[in-house]
């Protein structure tokens, strides 16, 4: 384990923005975040007269407020020169291994997602928030809910927490402290304590991967499977 933190060359870490950037780009990020969802909440007021059937239209502008943290990654490090988005780890990786390690990360995320839920079911704690109500009901809600949780957010916070957030906390404090340091910032982005245990253990998982790979897509592609898979079930199975 020990070699797979090391497997990256060190020039593979930009020093390009440090903890200071990344306190000024968390605080901006979290004032568009919340200033979206307010504008989105706002909108979809206005669009309340067009009926519950039209839930899926109301809710599209609050399906696209992860976008707003696209903009302290651009700020305050995608745009220099030195870094680029490919800096940021959207770069190439080598298929076979990093296939198998989103695959493997998959299967055990979902057995501890199982566990915790069959914990939370006994101790009679409520889950994560019910995503028909937010999107609507039937395929046009299915579709704006995947296109929000299952390839939005994984491309957004993978940037932010993994490519962004993730870099000065691994120079300054060491790759486990980093990799806690950011998982507890991204598990907080989620607002829902009874699901924090699970969440933070993907945010080790997503930084795993991106030491391992030296990617951000393995993350991306594991963390949209596992949203993917709670839509189709929030939706399709029945209660």
């Amino acid at each position: 384990m020990l070699d797979l933190l090391h497997r990256r060359e060190p020039q593979a870490w930009p020093a390009a923005w440090g903890l200071k950037e990344l306190i000024w780009g968390s605080v901006l990020g979290l004032a568009l975040f919340l200033g979206s969802v307010v504008l989105a909440a706002v909108l979809s007021r206005f669009l309340q007269p067009l009926g519950s059937g039209a839930a899926s239209v109301r809710s599209a502008p609050l399906a696209l407020t992860e976008l707003t943290l696209l903009m302290p990654v651009w700020l305050f490090a995608a745009r220099r020169p030195a870094v680029g988005w490919c800096g940021l780890g959207l770069r190439g990786f080598r298929a076979l291994p990093g296939c198998l390690g989103a695959a493997a990360l998959l299967y055990v995320s979902l057995s501890v997602n199982l566990i915790w839920g069959l914990v939370l079911h006994f101790l009679g704690w409520a889950g994560q928030p019910d995503v028909l109500p937010l999107f609507g009901q039937g395929p046009a809600g299915l579709a704006l809910a995947f296109l929000a949780t299952g390839i939005v957010a994984p491309f957004v916070e993978e940037l932010f927490f993994r490519g962004f957030a993730y870099p000065p906390l691994r120079r300054r404090f060491g790759p486990w402290w980093g990799m806690a340091i950011s998982a507890g910032l991204f598990t907080a982005l989620h607002f829902t304590p009874t699901v924090f245990p699970p969440i933070f253990l993907l945010g080790v998982f997503f930084c795993l991967l991106y030491e391992y790979t030296g990617s951000l897509w393995p993350g991306m592609i594991l963390h949209a499977s596992i949203n993917t898979l709670s839509v189709l079930a929030a939706y399709l199975l029945p209660r």
